[in-house]
């Protein structure tokens, strides 16, 4: 029976002709909502989230051309090592324009960080303030800012290091190709911080082997994930902090509809090859840690589950907003929902964003209803980038128009 499948595999792959690739900016990022065109006009793929497209009609020679509002035009001739692969990477550029004026409102995103010699590559945040690496020429640095945008602290750093990554015990990490480093201070008696610097550094395989599976924590416990049956399955784990206690399971998801999908295709072949299960999408629902408390946003199970630190179940609620009901009453997914979640943890809040034609639409989530409210759109600002939210405030990452730079803006809420 397997060989039966693979031969349906190599079958299918022959007479399809499938190339598959991801669009990444100048830093490596993913891009988002790019078109692939063949002939020059006719669209064939638009990009996801990972910056992946698949088109399944492709010829050896044929000409493709990717467009986004933001990034210069980019343009590939397929070759017969693209057929039936998965390295295909396309680089684009980001557009040099100048920016038209525009009216300053009172609630209007605005430049919140903006050196006419640096441009913007990734930030985080933390209760202490913000965390930004900026590219100066040919150097970078690391600054540390208050939430006013003082810079407090800056340590010069390689150009080698792109991305900044807070993990779920809040640690900074400055991340490369090839190693991570923690972020630290020296701190006086009176508990100010002096010098910023790197203190600790590990391989980029060993932190995210380390760290990748650790989703929430708390002061006591932390909670671990993990993905089964080809990422159409996934549990969350309980870890008690310094104990040697066997971590015990605190939820376990299906997608039933996704796993019927790949048992088919395991057992008959009879599933398109487009949907194949080594490129299958894994199921969203994240876990956030408020309070002592645990948030589990169980979207394939449509509510949200609230667990105390000791990882028993407190209040379910419904959770509804990331599907509509048509017009024969069944209920669909909301395209225009990316699956992705922002949590203010200043003010305990959970937002997400819909994105119509590249313009993101942030709206806060009740928990109590499951149901979502619109705060904003970033109309003027489209396939903004990094976007975060803390006391209130949206950030996010943008190019200022100027010599092909990025800033980071801010605009608050409410």
């Amino acid at each position: 029976m397997i060989a039966l499948v693979l031969i349906c595999f190599q079958m299918s792959a022959q007479e399809r002709q499938i190339i598959q690739g991801y669009c990444k900016d100048e830093n490596g990022k993913a891009i988002e909502n790019v078109s692939v065109y063949v002939h020059d006009s006719l669209l064939v793929s638009v990009t996801d989230e990972q910056g992946r497209f698949t088109y399944s009609l492709a010829k050896t020679g044929l000409k493709l051309r990717f467009a986004h509002m933001v990034f210069e035009p980019a343009y590939y001739t397929i070759n017969e090592k693209d057929i039936n692969g998965k390295n295909l990477t396309v680089r684009m550029k980001t557009k040099s324009h100048e920016l038209l004026e525009v009216e300053i409102t009172a609630n209007a995103p605005h430049i919140a960080f903006d050196n006419p010699v640096m441009t913007v590559i990734d930030y985080t945040i933390r209760e202490d303030g913000i965390y930004l690496i900026a590219y100066r020429r040919r150097n970078s640095a690391l600054l540390h800012l208050s939430f006013d945008m003082d810079t407090l602290h800056e340590m010069p750093i390689s150009s080698r290091y792109k991305y900044l990554n807070k993990d779920a015990f809040g640690d900074i990490y400055a991340i490369n190709d090839y190693q991570a480093s923690l972020v630290g201070f020296m701190e006086l008696e009176n508990g100010k911080k002096m010098m910023m610097n790197f203190y600790h550094s590990m391989s980029r395989k060993a932190f995210y082997d380390k760290f990748s599976g650790i989703v929430a924590a708390i002061d006591s416990v932390y909670i671990t994930g993990r993905y089964f049956y080809f990422n159409k399955e996934m549990a969350y784990y309980c870890n008690i902090l310094g104990s040697d206690k066997e971590p015990y399971l605190l939820h376990y998801i299906v997608d039933e509809e996704g796993s019927d999908d790949i048992w088919l295709l395991l057992h008959t072949g009879t599933r398109s090859f487009d949907n194949n299960f080594w490129v299958a999408d894994p199921i969203y629902n994240p876990i956030y840690a408020i309070d002592n408390k645990f948030y589990l946003f169980a979207y394939t199970d449509h509510e949200t589950i609230v667990f105390d630190a000791e990882g028993n179940e407190l209040e379910r609620y419904p959770l509804t907003f990331h599907e509509y009901r048509k017009w024969n009453g069944k209920m669909e997914p909301d395209r225009r929902w990316k699956q992705k979640m922002m949590m203010d943890a200043a003010r305990k809040e959970f937002y997400t964003f819909f994105v119509t034609d590249g313009i993101y639409t942030l709206k806060r989530i009740d928990l109590k209803t499951g149901t979502v409210t619109s705060v904003m759109d970033l109309s003027g600002y489209p396939f903004a980038q990094n976007l975060r939210i803390h006391d209130g405030v949206l950030y996010f990452i943008y190019p200022t128009g100027i010599n092909k730079r990025k800033a980071l803006y801010q605009v608050r809420v409410e």
